[in-house]
């Protein structure tokens, strides 16, 4: 059996939102993409604004999925604060990744204003300004309708809860931003909560730099699996 990865989605995001990245990633991982509910394959769930609740359904999933093999985890924007707070629980269970791999987030508590209950054009005035969400999604207004809620509920993931995230976890940790995003300048952010081997690297683009870039995403991601087993190796 493959080592697995499993695929932690932004903000609005689903078990879709990487299937860019699979062709490029299949030959050395087994990719299993988890969403929360009220999208994708779960559309018809009803949907989580709460971060203990939507950790916990990440972790569920992923317990459910493992195959007894070395695992890593990715995930982008909402992911990634998802993936170390999943990874800190794997870690309690003594089941942690061989690797976390974040991208489009500085690292835990750092905030700019909520978004999760603004009036709606404000709410996507915000969303263009920080390029936080796709055109696609921008230019039509019955896309819009479907992914207002969706969105809210995921910033609600990250805003409601006002309680700081602490904690280091021992997994090594890549951390991967764009240049144009607003809090990329507090990429080393990350750092605080890894006692492990840390490393960033900052790309061309937006938000969704990792759309510009996914060759380059994909072969570190695949690195960071190459730099383990030569590690197990004795090389």
């Amino acid at each position: 059996m493959k080592e697995q990865l499993f695929m932690l989605h932004f903000s609005g995001g689903s078990i879709y939102s990487f299937r860019r990245m699979f062709d490029k990633l299949n030959d050395f991982f087994t990719t299993e993409p988890v969403e929360l509910p009220g999208r994708g394959m779960r559309f018809a769930e009803e949907l989580i604004s709460d971060r203990q609740a939507a950790v916990n359904d990440l972790l569920q999933q992923i317990l459910e999925k493992r195959n007894g093999q070395p695992f890593y985890i990715y995930g982008h924007s909402l992911g990634a604060e998802m993936g170390l707070l999943v990874t800190q629980q794997l870690e309690r269970l003594n089941d942690g990744p061989a690797y976390l791999v974040v991208s489009g987030n500085p690292g835990p508590n750092v905030r700019d204003e909520k978004l999760y209950n603004v009036p709606s054009s404000y709410f996507w005035e915000k969303l263009n300004e920080w390029g936080g969400v796709s055109a696609e999604i921008l230019a039509n207004t019955e896309l819009t309708e479907v992914f207002e809620p969706i969105l809210r509920a995921d910033f609600g993931i990250l805003e409601k809860d006002t309680a700081p995230i602490t904690g280091r976890i021992h997994t090594p940790v890549l951390a991967l931003m764009g240049s144009e995003e607003k809090n990329v300048h507090k990429i080393l952010n990350w750092k605080e909560y890894v006692n492990g081997a840390f490393s960033h690297r900052i790309l061309s683009g937006n938000h969704f730099f990792i759309y510009d870039h996914i060759n380059t995403v994909c072969e570190m991601i695949i690195n960071c699996k190459r730099t383990l087993s030569a590690s197990r190796s004795g090389n």
